[in-house]
């Protein structure tokens, strides 16, 4: 169990105690230090846990191109490309009241610097037995960027070990990149290849679908971010 005992175990955490500057923080996790990113100043009020990263000057566009393990148990640097690990992630979500929320940074390539910003108030991920299943919930966003809701109730897996069926999905080539809750025709995947630009045709990289938009799959992003908080972290700070 993920007991917070003396030391901070999120950022909401670290928020609450007057920390307010966006930098790498040093947390407990499973009673382990682990060095993660905090958005302490965004315009809802902050306490944002970086759980995934794709940076600007990420190295190489297969960098999220990983194995079972490493994506249990997390790869990166925290401020550079990062992932969390689902260990981790899960253990977040471990203790009395941690019910999280989640906000997604998407910042487009090709000279198009605004940043569009998605929240889910519910996100919960399932334990290992259940292979990490997904549980979102109370989209929040710009129209036609609710691309996440699809996975919804849907199992993480990693390329190599997913339980695609080429000869019965049509889509399966589309799900072979990085690790993700993957379902047939993936209507996102922000571990994907990180590929700089546009192509004709889906190369399996970072995919955010906008509905109705049939340019969407072809879209390239040279900055991502996911992060969590306290799901009653406003009502709480009164930033609501």
């Amino acid at each position: 169990t993920n007991k917070p005992g003396n030391r901070s175990v999120s950022c909401s955490q670290l928020k609450r105690q007057g920390h307010n500057d966006t930098r790498v923080y040093e947390i407990y996790i499973l009673g382990k230090p682990i060095n993660v990113t905090c958005d302490m100043t965004s315009e809802d009020g902050g306490g944002w846990t970086v759980i995934q990263s794709r940076s600007e000057n990420e190295e190489g566009e297969n960098f999220f191109e990983r194995n079972d393990t490493e994506y249990e148990r997390g790869f990166g640097t925290a401020g550079k490309s990062f992932w969390i690990g689902l260990e981790n992630l899960l253990a977040l979500m471990s203790f009395p009241n941690s019910k999280q929320s989640l906000r997604i940074e998407l910042r487009r390539a090709g000279g198009r610097p605004e940043t569009k910003v998605v929240h889910y108030k519910i996100f919960h991920v399932g334990s290992k037995e259940q292979n990490y299943k997904l549980t979102i919930g109370e989209y929040n966003g710009p129209d036609r960027y609710d691309a996440l809701f699809d996975h919804n109730g849907h199992e993480f897996s990693v390329k190599n070990s997913s339980t695609a069926n080429p000869d019965k999905d049509k889509c399966a080539h589309q799900r072979l990149s990085g690790g993700w809750w993957f379902k047939p025709c993936n209507s996102a995947n922000l571990n994907g290849f990180k590929v700089r630009l546009f192509l004709q045709k889906n190369p399996l990289a970072i995919t955010w679908n906008l509905k109705s938009d049939t340019e969407a799959y072809h879209y390239t992003y040279d900055k991502v971010e996911m992060k969590i908080r306290d799901a009653d972290f406003g009502f709480c700070t009164g930033s609501l």
